[in-house]
């Protein structure tokens, strides 16, 4: 109990009393987590431009309360504000800020290139020529490498809805390539763009003896990336096979879903995925030949869709 009290007067002398100034970053925190809950529903729709294009996200949301950091005045130093300039030059890494920018901007050129659009069609060719675990594999292996430089929120935003469209041109389970992509997600331990708690673990590291570099991480992270995408590949065909029955066929949910209408679910009886159905999904054709008037089945067989609807 005496050691207790020791710390605890001891961490009071150090840290001090609940001041006004923490109260007022407390504030500002939950200001902040307010106008992102209510950003989608009362501000954006209601600021817009005369085109209607969204002028307020996440970001501007998000900026907004710091800014106040600037210019709501400190009682603990007097003439000051709760953050200083100086503060924010001297304690962050400008370097890291760059790092992160960096890997989304080379996420938004990988989205605007068509880059996105030509490894999901590669992976939709091939997906009736793989294996269960070969195909989660090579999905893994591919979302893997995406979220070390893209980072793992940016790869998931640009390849989650590729490997769907891949899944739909397939005409499979979507399920079949977004349960390994997802679990992929997490398998980022190769660089520090792959995550933010990758860049805090090499921010803070500049307090250590010797502070970490990109080599440290890429030479620990590639024995474990190597073994996880190894074990993941086989924890999804289990899990895909036992918990989410990804092999049964394209479920009227994600044909319903389906981007831009490409997909049809109509009432075509056989075999899909060897079970036999009475309803099955048909993609829409939409080159210039066909016009989306002919759609295609899991066996390949085409229909026209005047005769289908």
């Amino acid at each position: 109990k005496e050691l207790l009290e020791a710390e605890e007067e001891e961490l009071h002398t150090e840290v001090g009393s609940f001041s006004r100034d923490e109260f007022m970053v407390l504030l500002i925190q939950v200001l902040q987590l307010a106008l992102l809950v209510l950003r989608p529903y009362a501000i954006s729709p209601n600021v817009t431009s005369s085109s209607g294009g969204v002028l307020v996200n996440d970001a501007a949301v998000a900026a907004i309360p710091a800014l106040l950091l600037f210019f709501v005045p400190s009682s603990v130093r007097p003439r000051q504000a709760l953050l200083s300039w100086p503060t924010v030059h001297e304690r962050l890494d400008f370097g890291l800020v760059l790092l992160v920018g960096g890997g989304m901007a080379i996420n938004s050129g990988f989205a605007q290139s068509g880059l996105n659009l030509i490894i999901g069609n590669c992976i939709g060719q091939i997906i009736p020529h793989l294996g269960a675990y070969a195909l989660n594999l090579c999905v893994i292996i591919v979302v893997t490498l995406a979220c070390q430089v893209f980072s793992n929120v940016g790869a998931a935003a640009t390849l989650l809805p590729v490997m769907a469209s891949a899944a739909l041109q397939a005409v499979v389970n979507p399920l079949r390539l977004l349960l390994p992509a997802t679990i992929a997600t997490s398998l980022v331990f190769l660089l520090p763009t792959a995550t933010p708690s990758n860049v805090v673990a090499l921010a803070k590291s500049t307090d250590l003896a010797r502070s970490l570099r990109t080599r440290d991480f890429f030479l620990a992270g590639v024995p474990l990336t190597i073994a996880a995408c190894l074990v993941s590949a086989l924890l999804t065909q289990v899990m895909g096979e036992t918990l989410f029955n990804v092999h049964s066929p394209l479920p009227k949910w994600a044909c319903d879903t389906a981007p831009s209408a490409n997909c049809l679910f109509a009432k075509i009886p056989g075999y899909v995925e060897g079970a036999w159905v009475q309803e099955q999904a048909c993609i829409i054709d939409q080159s210039a030949v066909s016009d989306g008037l002919s759609c295609r089945i899991w066996n390949g067989t085409t229909y026209s869709t005047l005769d289908l609807m």
